[in-house]
């Protein structure tokens, strides 16, 4: 079975598989990547992201996971978190993220290498705080059991990193500096270990994606200065993104707004 497979349970790895919601769009690309990590034998699950709050899709993953002990979350964005409440009605099982806000009740928030080991299953789950695409990203490495990085099966990034094209950075608690560091910390933990992306499909080795990341990033910043070299300090956003995305799609113009101000922003703060 290959990605795209709709509202099937896809196998990925020996602990891992992926619901794939039915909620293509620009961002989300073919759908929000809903993952059920238990290996076989399991008499339980845990689901990462059950995505946004579609009934259906809600309860066809509520099938696949059977016995949901936990419910973690990458990010708060709607498209991974909104049906987050409604899964745990369906399932009882508690929700935890990085931020206490968007915990069920009583649940203690995600803490940055904290070791998630859950009776009944046999991987062990590691938070990894990802700050940058928004403050409250956490990236998810899935243990076979519980040694260090050789057994890791595979990492789960949200919107940190996605299948195909860049990622966002939220202008309202995004930081394009935190997001460079997350990027080299995933680099470097991540060779030959299976990327498992908020959407998109998987990858085998998450360094592939990593190394495009940082150098776009990089080009990027590159780009906006030379604009701000020709145009003057006083260039707009405006100004700049016609020089720089000289074939952007009208549809895509706000995204390339975006990225340019946040980049700004990071210039701004790292200015010499």
């Amino acid at each position: 079975m290959e990605h795209p497979a709709y509202s099937q349970l896809r196998p990925i790895s020996e602990s891992v598989g992926v619901v794939l919601c039915p909620n293509p769009s620009y961002s989300s690309l073919e759908g929000t990547n809903s993952y059920v990590i238990k290996a076989e034998g399991d008499s339980r699950s845990i689901v990462v992201d059950p995505g946004p709050e579609d009934e259906g899709h809600l309860n066809v993953l509520q099938r696949y996971a059977g016995d949901v002990a936990l419910i973690l979350l990458t990010h708060r964005h709607g498209d991974h978190a909104d049906g987050a409440a409604r899964f745990r009605q369906l399932t009882g099982a508690p929700v935890r993220a990085f931020e206490k806000q968007y915990c069920s009740s009583g649940q203690e928030p995600l803490v940055d290498g904290e070791r998630i080991v859950v009776e009944g299953i046999t991987p062990q789950v590691e938070v990894v705080a990802t700050p940058g695409h928004t403050a409250d990203s956490v990236c998810l490495f899935v243990h076979t059991g519980a040694g260090g990085d050789e057994d890791v099966e595979g990492i789960m990034t949200g919107d940190t990193i996605a299948g195909r094209h860049t990622t966002m950075i939220s202008e309202t608690d995004g930081d394009l500096g935190l997001y460079m560091k997350t990027l080299e910390l995933l680099d470097s933990r991540g060779k030959g270990v299976r990327l498992l992306p908020g959407h998109g499909a998987d990858l085998p080795d998450i360094t592939v994606m990593t190394q495009k990341y940082i150098d776009r990033r990089k080009q990027r910043l590159v780009q906006v200065k030379d604009a701000l070299e020709k145009l003057g300090e006083d260039a707009t956003v405006d100004q700049i993104v016609d020089e720089i995305y000289t074939d952007v799609d009208p549809v895509l113009r706000h995204a390339a707004m975006q990225s340019t101000r946040v980049t700004l922003r990071y210039l701004q703060t790292n200015a010499e």
